[in-house]
């Protein structure tokens, strides 16, 4: 008896509701009442974890529903033009108040995750309709709308009621949420235009919506991407040559260097990250006799060169399929040149007498080295192949600013505190490295 009084009660209540909001004229708010009230009657709410069922299947049933009226409506107003009969879905007959000319929906946590939209308020943007005033002032399907003449928008309803308590010709600042990133429009409720059929309002189709919309600059990632300095660095490949190398790691081109970068999105287009670029060659042996006394000794001689530090970057999206960016990497580099020399038979040790060979062996090594302060600022292209994968061509110009005007040599590799900074070389060139660099690789992510 009590289920049955309940259960009366709750089709009494569904049956007011229908009767009030059917008064009112809007017959997709009939048709959501009507489902939302049935789910809410003592008969649907037995058991817990059916009603969130019910929830998440109404949510999608809304969605449809609104989806199916900007159709409907798009569908009217071609029938319009035939026939010369305009009907709008949406208006309320009679009404004086000024309209958004938005379709509207509350959020879930699926489309805040989506949207990488951070905040628990705002209501989002379905549709919009030609020529309305969120259409004039910019606005478009996936917008959140987030503060609406100062006041925070918390759902569906109450930006709603804060629409509806405006006047023709008033003008409101929206703040709503695009492409990760808050944004202000100014809206004016401007009263309705009595003009032709073919002056009408009509839902703005998703393919010019597509036009409006920013393509994706992407959120982050990082690839290999070797690097090519253009620079001959003569001054170096003359002393590692007249040191008895015949083969160097320079070319006319210049120097081949490996490495990447990554970077992260901070906002409205900017990235920063970090990048590092080495190259160089392993130890090679080299002999060369002395210019007048004709000795000679094994040497073996190793060159690397190699910078890093931080990067910032604005990336612009003018192509669904290519990104293109530019900013500039700040940091340090160096130059090390280590030259390891011993007689002819010093190379080849033996353990049972190695203290008189170490005593009858001359054996050097030395450590040139260079330091630089590194900006390199430079323009880039990331096209793409796959949703994960891009090929970055990049073209930059890199200055090194050294930190002394020669080299420098250790006989220590820096080991022994009061000798670890070395000696200034005499006569030693200034090595300068301001260079065009061509990059070419692969980013993953984006």
């Amino acid at each position: 008896m009590k289920k049955m009084t309940a259960l009366a009660t709750g089709f009494g209540n569904v049956t007011g509701a229908m009767l009030a909001v059917a008064s009112g004229g809007s017959l997709l708010g009939v048709i959501v009442l009507i489902v939302s009230l049935l789910a809410a009657t003592p008969s649907f709410a037995q058991d817990r974890e059916e009603m969130g069922n019910i929830k998440v299947e109404m949510r999608e049933v809304e969605r449809e529903l609104g989806q199916a009226a900007i159709e409907i409506q798009h569908a009217l107003d071609e029938a319009g033009i035939e026939t010369g009969i305009q009907i709008n879905f949406d208006d309320e007959e009679g009404s004086d108040r000024p309209k958004l000319g938005v379709y509207l929906s509350d959020m879930d946590f699926e489309d805040a995750y989506k949207m990488r939209y951070p905040y628990p308020h705002g209501t989002l943007i379905d549709g919009t309709v030609r020529n309305g005033n969120a259409d004039k002032a910019g606005l478009i399907e996936d917008d959140i709308i987030m503060y609406f003449d100062g006041t925070k928008v918390l759902y569906e309803d109450h930006l709603v009621r804060l629409i509806r308590s405006q006047h023709f010709g008033d003008q409101v600042e929206v703040v709503y949420w695009r492409d990760e990133a808050m944004d202000t429009t100014i809206v004016t409720f401007a009263a309705p235009e009595k003009k032709d059929v073919q002056a009408k309002l009509e839902v703005v189709k998703k393919e010019e919506e597509q036009k409006k919309r920013r393509n994706s600059r992407g959120f982050g990632g990082g690839g290999f991407t070797p690097m090519l300095v253009q620079n001959d660095f003569q001054d170096i490949g003359d002393l590692m040559t007249e040191l008895g190398l015949t083969k160097t790691p320079f070319s006319s081109d210049g120097l081949l260097m490996w490495g990447g970068s990554g970077q992260g999105f901070v906002g409205n287009g900017w990235f920063l990250g970090g990048f590092g670029q080495f190259g160089g060659m392993t130890r090679s042996t080299a002999s060369k006799p002395h210019s007048t006394s004709g000795e000679t000794a094994k040497r073996d001689i190793s060159f690397h060169m190699g910078f890093g530090g931080l990067t910032v970057e604005k990336r612009f999206a003018p192509f669904k399929f290519m990104v293109i960016g530019g900013g500039t990497g700040l940091g340090f580099g160096g130059i090390d040149l280590k030259v390891t020399q011993a007689d002819n038979s010093a190379f080849q040790w033996d353990w049972t007498t190695l203290n008189d060979q170490l005593i009858d062996t001359k054996t050097t090594t030395i450590n040139f080295s260079k330091a630089y302060a590194i900006a390199h600022p430079r323009v880039n292209a990331m096209i793409r192949l796959t949703s994960w994968m891009r090929l970055r061509a990049e073209v930059g110009y890199l200055y090194a600013y050294p930190f002394s005007p020669g080299w420098e040599a250790d006989l220590t590799g820096g080991n022994i505190e009061d000798q670890k900074d070395g000696w200034e070389i005499q006569k030693s060139p200034d090595t300068d490295i301001n260079s065009q660099t061509i990059s070419l690789g692969l980013w993953f992510g984006f």
